[in-house]
């Protein structure tokens, strides 16, 4: 399991990787808006299975207390 500030910089990374491969390949699928949305969603859904079974524990830098 990874926790902490270190599941954090992950997440924002993957995120940031996320957004720049969905932008550049946003420009190669003009008039084609739904196979980028289902990469970002594969994409989304891929972090959220890894936090769900608990690979990563992010305590959001903070800010959600229990």
């Amino acid at each position: 399991m990874i926790k902490g500030l270190i599941a954090d910089i992950i997440l924002v990374v993957y995120l940031m990787g996320t957004l720049y491969v969905r932008f550049v390949v946003e420009d190669t699928l003009v008039g084609h808006p739904f196979i980028s949305m289902g990469v970002g969603v594969v994409m989304l859904l891929f972090i959220w299975a890894l936090i769900k079974v608990k690979v990563l524990k992010p305590n959001y830098f903070g800010l959600m207390k229990k």
